[in-house]
C-alpha cells in the first residue's frame, strides 16, 4: 500500500483525472459484463461491482505506474 500512496502523490493533477476517467469507463464496462453475465437485477450489487472495479483499475494502476511508464517510453524508441 505505501507504494501505491506513493505513486499516487507523485502523479499530476491531469494524471490523476485521466486515469479516473478510465477507471470509471472500466467501472461502466465491468457492471456491464456482470449484468450480462448474470440475471441478477439488484441496484446495490451493481454499484458495488463498478465502484469495486473502478478500485481495483486504480490501486493496479498506481501499483504497476512505474512499470507502465517505462514500457510506453521504450515502444516510443
Amino acid at each position: 500500500m505505501k507504494v501505491i500512496e506513493e505513486n499516487e502523490k507523485e502523479a499530476s493533477r491531469k494524471e490523476k483525472w485521466i486515469i479516473l476517467s478510465i477507471s470509471l469507463v472500466f467501472g461502466v464496462l465491468m457492471n456491464k459484463l456482470f449484468l450480462r453475465l448474470t440475471s441478477i437485477d439488484s441496484f446495490v450489487l451493481s454499484m458495488l461491482i463498478g465502484v469495486g472495479s473502478m478500485y481495483v483499475f486504480e490501486c493496479g494502476y498506481y501499483y504497476f505506474r512505474n512499470d507502465i511508464q517505462k514500457m510506453v517510453r521504450k515502444v516510443r524508441g
